[in-house]
């Protein structure tokens, strides 16, 4: 009993010193050992073995560049000709292609055709607001001009005029 006692003393005196193993460590122990193992054996056949050139390696590797090098422009130069216009297949085809993409131009641009009168309407509209109101006095005065009286009011004349008619009309008839 005396030898239990002193083991439990001692096992109570390393739990209180606080030797303790890392997480996972048994876990990772032979990996580890392996992992080492392997760095020595590698090291050693570096150190024996090293890294070497083969035999002549300087001597041949002007000459191996130079045919690799002329190979290689012996094939550039030798460029391969494709005809466009092979077939007459392709000809027609591109024809027939060209032929439908106009045609279809053509049909799309009769649809919505373009309305010259509105241009027109606008350059005399203006033209009638560049005309200085004396030219117009000077030439109505200048004409020989009899009017016949009208019953109708001049103010409803007016109105008819304007409601029934635009400036363009009305410059056109001076």
């Amino acid at each position: 009993m005396k030898q239990d006692f002193e083991n439990d003393e001692w096992m109570k005196g390393l739990r209180e010193t606080g030797f303790t193993t890392p997480a996972h460590y048994f876990d990772e122990l032979s990996q580890s050992i392996n992992a080492r193992i392997s760095a020595e054996k590698f090291k050693t056949v570096i150190q024996n073995d090293g890294h070497t050139v083969p035999d002549n390696y300087f001597e041949k590797l002007q000459a191996n560049i130079l045919a690799k090098t002329t190979a290689e422009t012996d094939q550039i130069a030798k460029p391969k000709v494709v005809r466009l216009w092979n077939s007459s297949l392709l000809k027609y085809a591109t024809a027939a292609c060209f032929l439908l993409v106009t045609g279809l131009g053509l049909y799309f641009n009769q649809q919505n055709p373009v309305q010259q009168t509105a241009y027109t309407d606008l350059a005399t509209d203006q033209m009638l607001y560049d005309i200085d109101e004396q030219v117009i006095i000077d030439h109505i005065s200048s004409a020989d001009i009899t009017q016949p009286k009208s019953t109708a009011a001049d103010t409803d004349l007016e109105n008819y005029i304007l409601t029934n008619y635009s400036q363009n009309e009305l410059a056109t008839s001076l």
